[in-house]
């Protein structure tokens, strides 16, 4: 079999092959003998005919494509192979020539991994900061504290103000005529100019108890109902309750109550600790990506679309779940027009690309250091991964599962590796089912590598919590108080 090689921008490689006429027979032997059996001929038992009428019966057409199906795979694969050639996408094939007792012609190209030329790790040095918690820091995380605990109560004889919590009911028009079916009633929401729509937060100012009100609003150009986005409407509101914020004091009962102190004292310095904790742990996340950042930018090689796709297709099927599991329907919101597909395809391409670019210098320092996490590595944390699973003892076991989960250590070991490097330390990979040395480290690394999916996502008007007396088939609550109309 002759192959020709043409590189292309994008790490796509073109392939020229040409298959000999004997393989081209001997696919066309295989589909026959696959084909024949299923011929009925009348007189004869299925596939007993003589060979050319069953021949006729079949058609070339249906030979032709079974005898493809047989040779195409086969002829891609031996010229990958022969190439040594790191495929990461199915081939895109194109058939020029295939008849009988005929070499015949492929075209195919496909997308392999990038070769990356690494920059010099021992040239970067990215020193850990060293962070200290002020008082301030323990004060502001207090207050925090206190506004998480406060309690609601009624505040009917004074006009809106900012934090406070209302019941309304909600009728919008646009140019007189009204938006929806019936007005909304009983929609509780929260006074917050960062989460209301422009203008409403102005408008809902000083109202009372028992005032109507009508507020003019314009929509924003992005709104999620495309038919009034970048209107003038009006909201009529009608307040029907107030509530007010009011927090614990900051006393000793405050510390109790939280269950970790019995002091006021003894619960600053819990929150000192973990404010200490957590800003450590941002000083090696922060650590940890000015090394790879460097070395990213030290390093020469394509990024192919392909992986940035995948990359972008994995982030907002991770939010689909994320927002499965809060009881959000991610086709229903997208079908409503909630959400954007393709804008959401755009705004994390800049994201999606960078992950990919870190990707592929870690495969290749992982490589280069000979980063492989053995069997026992793998086995152990996989077990640790899917603890509480359902049908955890299979998954463990599952090839897929480990492929997944080996690779994933290849990528955190080189960046525990050079991050220790750039630090002026050594490092070398623990033991089976041990932390890397350094945890604050290790789930840092795991971060950079595979972070977290997505908690929620921004739409363009969300919906105000519906108050108690809301009926079933109200539409779900959105996070930060906006109205959706």
């Amino acid at each position: 079999m002759q192959v020709s090689l043409e590189r292309r921008p994008g790490s796509v490689v073109e392939l020229s092959i040409e298959v000999p006429t004997e393989q081209v027979e001997r696919a066309i032997e295989t589909a026959f003998s696959h084909l024949a059996p299923n011929v009925r001929v009348a007189g004869f038992r299925p596939g007993k005919a003589p060979r050319p009428v069953l021949e006729r019966e079949i058609g070339w057409p249906a030979l032709r494509e079974h005898a493809l199906e047989h040779l195409v795979p086969d002829a891609i694969g031996q010229a990958v192979a022969e190439n040594k050639l790191d495929v990461i996408a199915t081939p895109q094939v194109e058939v020029q020539t295939f008849e009988r007792l005929q070499p015949a012609r492929l075209r195919a190209l496909v997308t392999v991994k990038p070769e990356v030329t690494l920059g010099d790790p021992a040239a970067i040095s990215a020193p850990m900061e060293t962070v200290e918690i002020t008082d301030s820091q323990v004060d502001e995380s207090l207050q925090q504290l206190r506004e998480g605990m406060a309690e609601l109560a009624p505040a009917p004889d004074r006009g809106v103000q900012k934090d406070d919590h209302l019941v309304i009911d909600l009728n919008v028009t646009k140019a007189g005529a009204a938006v929806d079916e019936a007005p909304a009633e009983n929609l509780q929401l929260e006074v917050n100019p960062e989460a209301l729509l422009p203008g409403l937060y102005e408008g809902l100012e000083g109202m009372k108890v028992g005032e109507t009100k009508s507020i003019p609003v314009h929509l924003p150009d992005d709104y999620r109902r495309a038919e009034l986005a970048g209107q003038e409407v009006d909201f009529g509101v009608t307040l029907k309750e107030v509530k007010e914020p009011r927090l614990p004091e900051a006393d000793d009962e405050l510390a109790k109550l939280t269950g970790v102190a019995e002091t006021l004292t003894d619960l600053r310095e819990v929150l000192r600790s973990r404010l200490q904790a957590a800003a450590e742990r941002d000083a090696v996340f922060g650590q940890q990506k000015r090394a790879l950042d460097a070395l990213v930018a030290a390093s020469t090689f394509e990024v192919p679309e392909l992986l940035v796709d995948e990359e972008i297709h994995r982030e907002i099927r991770n939010l689909a779940i994320n927002l499965g599991q809060q009881g959000i329907d991610f086709d229903r919101l997208v079908e409503q027009g909630g959400l954007d597909v393709e804008k959401m395809h755009e705004e994390r391409r800049p994201t999606a690309t960078e992950r990919v670019r870190e990707e592929l210098v870690l495969d290749a320092l992982a490589e280069r250091q000979g980063l492989v996490p053995s069997d026992e590595h793998v086995a152990a944390e996989a077990t640790r991964t899917l603890e509480g699973a359902d049908d955890a003892e299979r998954l463990v076991s599952s090839d897929r599962v480990q492929a997944y989960v080996r690779e994933r250590m290849r990528l955190q070991w080189a960046l525990l590796w050079l991050a220790a490097t750039a630090r002026g330390e050594d490092w070398t990979p623990p033991g089976p089912g041990e932390e890397p040395a350094g945890l604050p480290e290790a789930a840092a690394a795991a971060e950079v590598v595979d972070p977290p999916p997505a908690a929620g996502v921004t739409a363009a008007a969300p919906v105000p919590e519906p108050a108690p007396e809301a009926t079933p088939e109200s539409e779900p609550p959105r996070a930060d108080g906006m109205v959706d109309i």
